[in-house]
C-alpha cells in the first residue's frame, strides 16, 4: 500500500476481512477521520472515527503513530474499487486515495491476503523453497516515495504476536540484510515503532535515495519459521512535470469538490485537498476557532515562483493558498506552516511587492502596531494576528521564511466584511409571558451544516455568544428544531419577557467562507395593561377601586385574581369579602370589605373570556393597621399646622409694617 499521503493499494479475498491503514500528518491527531467511497457525498460515508463500529465497518485511530485503521468485514467482490481516507479540517478535507482489489478465495481458505512465510535463513527469490502461501493481515505492501523525503511502511501482523520482535529486512534477509528491529527503535536512517493495540509496526526510512527502491520484508520473529510480508518500494524524482502528470489521474475525485494536488515539502506522498460535505452537523463547530472572529481556509498550492523579486503571485507553500475571512473592527489570525529545517529561521508577513517597506511584522519584532507574530516551532506554524481590521486591509499577503537565496512564500488572501447584518429584517411579535417561534431558512446545500442562534447584530461574535445551537437543541427557555425537509430551523422562545425584545441572528456555519446569517427583530408586547394603579387600605376598613377595560370587552364576564403573573394567579371571585359590579360601560368596581393584612399584594382584573394584551388592570394594594395609618397621616397634619403658623406669622409682620 502507499504510505501517509499516497495511493493506498489493498488486496483482499472474498468473504474475509481486510484492513485499510490511513496515515495522516502531525497536527491532525484530534480531528475526525472517516472512510468514504464514490463521490464522498453525504450517503457515501461508510464510517467515521466518532462511530467506532458500523455494520461491516470498524475504525480505530492511533494518534501516537498517526494512522487510523478501517476494517472491512466479510469482503465481497463488489466491494472492490476506489475509496478515500478522509481527515476533517476547517475548509477542505484531506483525502488519500484507496484502491481495493478483491479476489476469489484460493490456496488456503483461511487466508485473507497474500503473505510469505520463510525461515530466518535467506528467503528464496522464486519462493519455491521453504516459503509457502499463508494467512496474513496485510498482504503485499506497495509503497511509493520521493527522493530526499521520508517514507512510512506500515506492517500489520496477526493477534498473538504482540510481544514478538519485529524487523525490516531486504534482499534475502541474511544477517547483514536486517535494517532495523523493534528492539533497536532507531538505527541510522531507520526508525521503528510497534503499536501492539492495532497490531501494526511502522518503519520510517529517512532521506530516500533511488537505490533504496526494491523489495523489502516486514518480519515477525517466531519459533521455527519467521512470518514475512513482502514490501515493494518505488522511489521517484520530485519534479514539477511529475506532479503535473499525477494531477491528471485525479479527474474522478468527488465531483462536488474543488480539488487541488500539492506536494508536501516535508512529505513523501501525494495528498488531495478537497471540499466535502460535513460528516455530521456537529463536526464543523469543533473546527471553528472559538477565540478568533475570522476563519482560515487552506485551498490549493500554486507552483514555486522562479522570480520572487517581481511581486510574486505564484509562490512556494507547505499547505497551499491560505484563504482568510474576517470582520471589520475585529481581529484575525493567519497561520502560516513551513517546512522542517526552518524552525530557527526568521519568519515574516508582507504585502504588495514584499519590498523592504512592505514587511508588516517579523519574528524578531514580535509586535508592531496592529500586528503580532508567534512562531510555534513544534508544529512548524507561525501565526500573525492583525487587530482592529479595516476594510482596506483586504487583499493579498505573503507568509515568508528568510533563508539564503530566494525566500519561500505562501500566498494569503484576506477577505473582510462589515461586522453587521443584514439588509433585511424579519420582524416577529410576541406577548409577554407567552412564546414565539422564529423561522430561519437556509440553502439546500447547508442541510447538514451546524446551525446557531444568537442575540445582537455582530456576526463576528455570534457563534461564541450563541444562546442555542443544533448541537445543544434545548437550553433554558430556548429550543431549536431543524426541519431539513423544509430547509429551515425554528427557534422557540418560551415565557417571553420585555427584555427579550431586540435583534437576533440566525447563523449557518460554512466551511468554505464566512458563515451565513439572517436577521430577526423581536418585539415583545406588554401583557398588561389598560391601567396600573396603587391602592392603600387600612386593616378592618373597606377599600374600593376601579378596573378599566376596553369597551369591546364588555360581555359580562368579569375576573379578579391575585398573584405576581396575570397568567398564573389565584381567582378571588369566590371570596365573600370581594364584590365586583359594573360601574360603567368600560369599568368594573371592586370592593373589599374588612381588609386583612394578608390582602395586600398584586391583583389583576379584566372583562372578557380570555386574557390578551391590554385588557387587564394591574392593581398593587398595600394594607396597614390603624396605628400605622395614623402615623402615616400625622406628618400631613403637622405639615398643615406648620403652614398655618407660617401664614399667620407672615400676616402679623405685614400688618405691623
Amino acid at each position: 500500500m502507499r504510505s501517509s499521503e499516497g495511493l493506498i493499494h489493498v488486496f483482499g479475498y472474498e468473504g474475509r476481512d481486510v484492513r485499510v491503514y490511513c496515515p495522516y500528518s502531525q497536527g491532525y491527531e484530534t480531528h475526525q477521520k472517516y472512510l468514504c467511497k464514490n463521490l464522498c457525498g453525504y450517503w457515501d460515508y461508510l464510517i467515521t472515527s466518532s462511530e467506532k463500529n458500523k455494520t461491516k465497518y470498524s475504525i480505530y485511530d492511533d494518534e501516537k503513530t498517526k494512522v487510523f485503521t478501517v476494517i472491512i468485514s466479510d469482503v465481497r467482490v463488489d466491494d472492490a474499487g476506489k475509496y478515500w481516507c478522509g481527515v476533517t479540517i476547517l475548509g477542505k478535507d484531506l483525502y488519500t486515495e484507496v484502491k481495493l482489489e478483491v479476489q476469489p478465495v484460493y490456496q488456503h481458505q483461511s487466508s485473507t491476503v497474500r503473505t510469505i512465510i520463510a525461515a530466518t535463513s535467506p528467503v528464496s527469490e522464486d519462493l519455491t523453497e521453504a516459503p509457502s502461501w499463508v494467512s496474513s493481515t496485510a498482504g503485499l505492501i506497495h509503497v511509493f516515495g520521493y527522493e530526499g523525503r521520508d517514507v512510512r511502511i506500515s506492517c500489520p501482523y496477526s493477534q498473538g504476536y504482540e510481544d514478538h520482535v519485529k524487523y525490516l529486512c531486504k534482499n534475502r534477509c541474511g544477517y547483514s540484510d536486517y535494517l532495523i528491529k523493534s528492539s533497536e527503535k532507531n538505527k541510522t536512517k531507520y526508525s521503528i515503532y510497534d503499536d501492539e493495540r492495532t497490531r501494526v509496526f511502522t518503519v520510517i526510512i529517512s532521506e530516500l535515495r533511488f537505490d533504496d527502491a526494491g523489495k523489502y520484508w516486514c518480519g515477525v520473529t517466531v519459533l521455527g519459521r519467521d512470518l514475512y510480508t513482502e514490501v515493494k518500494l518505488e522511489v521517484q524524482p520530485e519534479k514539477e512535470e511529475h506532479n503535473a502528470g499525477r494531477e491528471k489521474k485525479l479527474e474522478d475525485l468527488p465531483a462536488h469538490s474543488t480539488t487541488a494536488v500539492y506536494q508536501h515539502q516535508n512529505s513523501t506522498m501525494r495528498t488531495i485537498i478537497a471540499a466535502t460535505s460535513p460528516v455530521s452537523e456537529e463536526l464543523t463547530e469543533v473546527y471553528q476557532p472559538q477565540s478568533t472572529t475570522g476563519k482560515t481556509i487552506i485551498t490549493t498550492a500554486p507552483p514555486v515562483s522562479e522570480e520572487l523579486s517581481e511581486a510574486p503571485s505564484w509562490v512556494s507553500s507547505v499547505e497551499g493558498l491560505i484563504h482568510v475571512f474576517g470582520y471589520e473592527g475585529r481581529d484575525v489570525r493567519i497561520s502560516c506552516p513551513y517546512d522542517r529545517g526552518f524552525e530557527d529561521h526568521e519568519k515574516y508577513l508582507c504585502n504588495n511587492d514584499c519590498g523592504y517597506s512592505d514587511v508588516l511584522v517579523r519574528t524578531t519584532q514580535k509586535t508592531k502596531t496592529r500586528y503580532f507574530i508567534h512562531d510555534d516551532k513544534t508544529r512548524r506554524v507561525f501565526t500573525v494576528t492583525i487587530s482592529d481590521l479595516h476594510l482596506k486591509d483586504a487583499g493579498k499577503y505573503l507568509c515568508g521564511v528568510t533563508r539564503l537565496g530566494k525566500d519561500p512564500f505562501t500566498e494569503v488572501k484576506l477577505e473582510l466584511k462589515p461586522d453587521r447584518c443584514c439588509n433585511t429584517l424579519n420582524k416577529i411579535h410576541g406577548d409577554e409571558e407567552g412564546s414565539v417561534s422564529i423561522s430561519c431558512p437556509y440553502e439546500p446545500q447547508c442541510q447538514n451544516n451546524f446551525k446557531f442562534f444568537c442575540r445582537g447584530n455582530h456576526p463576528s461574535t455570534c457563534l461564541q455568544q450563541a444562546v442555542i445551537t443544533s448541537k445543544n437543541r434545548q437550553r433554558g427557555r430556548f429550543r431549536l428544531m431543524d426541519d431539513r425537509k423544509s430547509r429551515k430551523f425554528v427557534v422557540t422562545i418560551s415565557n417571553l419577557t420585555l427584555n427579550d425584545s431586540g435583534l437576533y441572528l440566525c447563523g449557518v456555519q460554512r466551511n468554505s467562507s464566512l458563515d451565513v446569517f439572517s436577521a430577526v427583530q423581536l418585539e415583545v408586547k406588554e401583557r398588561c395593561c389598560v391601567k396600573t394603579i396603587n391602592i392603600r387600605g387600612v386593616v378592618g376598613k373597606p377599600v374600593t377601586f376601579q378596573c378599566r377595560y376596553p369597551p369591546q370587552h364588555n360581555n359580562g364576564t368579569m375576573l379578579l385574581c391575585k398573584g405576581d403573573l396575570a397568567n398564573n394567579c389565584k381567582d378571588m371571585m369566590d371570596q365573600s369579602r370581594f364584590t365586583l359590579t359594573n360601574a360603567s360601560p368600560n369599568s368594573l368596581s371592586v370592593t373589599i370589605t374588612k381588609l386583612e393584612a394578608g390582602d395586600g399584594g398584586t391583583y389583576w382584573c379584566r372583562s372578557g373570556p380570555e386574557s390578551s394584551v391590554g385588557n387587564y388592570t394591574h392593581i398593587h394594594l398595600s394594607v396597614a393597621d390603624e396605628a400605622h395609618h395614623a402615623l402615616l397621616a400625622l406628618p400631613a397634619v403637622l405639615l398643615l399646622l406648620v403652614i398655618i403658623v407660617l401664614v399667620l406669622v407672615y400676616k402679623k409682620k405685614y400688618h405691623k409694617k
